[in-house]
């Protein structure tokens, strides 16, 4: 058995409020955010406090955890949607339905102009997971929507088809065990 994870998706940000495709693109999450990120795990002392190097990860990792030492970690970033980042999902989604989930979030299959490919995300995410293990003691994980996603393929919660068409709610906690970590090819 691995150590529990806490993966967490960051605290919202202004864009993802007014519907723009995030991305790679990096703001801060809004101040409301941030105070009910301050309320999670209270009871919880985190053996290791790890974050997207995305401001809006690492703000609300801060938040969560604010004793912990935090590890920046560039391989938890959101996917890169490339050519649509920066877009109206509303004008996006009427362009191309097919890349979207019921909830409004881009697919996990979806193939954006110049954006990075599934496969790369999840061996990058893998690499990040793999890093963690022998954690003495719960792990905090503070990312995307994307990047969890796949971690929750990867830790086996999950399969492939369901993380597609799947959105993660903010700041909602899944607590999982690094020791089922499964290499991409096998998660895939």
């Amino acid at each position: 058995m691995g150590s529990a994870v806490w993966l967490v998706r960051h605290a919202p940000t202004r864009d993802n409020l007014d519907g723009v495709v995030m991305g790679q693109r990096d703001t801060a999450p809004t101040s409301y955010g941030l105070s009910v990120a301050g309320g999670l795990g209270v009871d919880v002392t985190f053996a290791q406090a790890v974050s997207s190097d995305a401001r809006r990860a690492q703000e609300t990792a801060r938040a969560i955890a604010p004793g912990a030492e935090l590890r920046l970690d560039e391989r938890l970033r959101e996917r890169s949607f490339g050519a649509w980042e920066g877009c109206d999902k509303r004008e996006l989604r009427n362009a191309r339905p097919d890349a979207f989930t019921p909830g409004g979030a881009i697919r996990l299959d979806a193939d954006p102009p110049g954006g990075e490919p599934l496969q790369a995300l999840m061996e990058r995410v893998h690499a990040a997971l793999s890093a963690l293990n022998g954690a003495d003691g719960p792990v905090l994980v503070v990312a995307h929507n994307g990047s969890l996603r796949a971690a929750l393929v990867l830790l086996g919660e999950t399969d492939l088809a369901s993380a597609t068409t799947m959105s993660l709610d903010y700041l909602s906690p899944v607590v999982t065990d690094l020791g089922r970590l499964r290499a991409p090819d096998a998660a895939v």
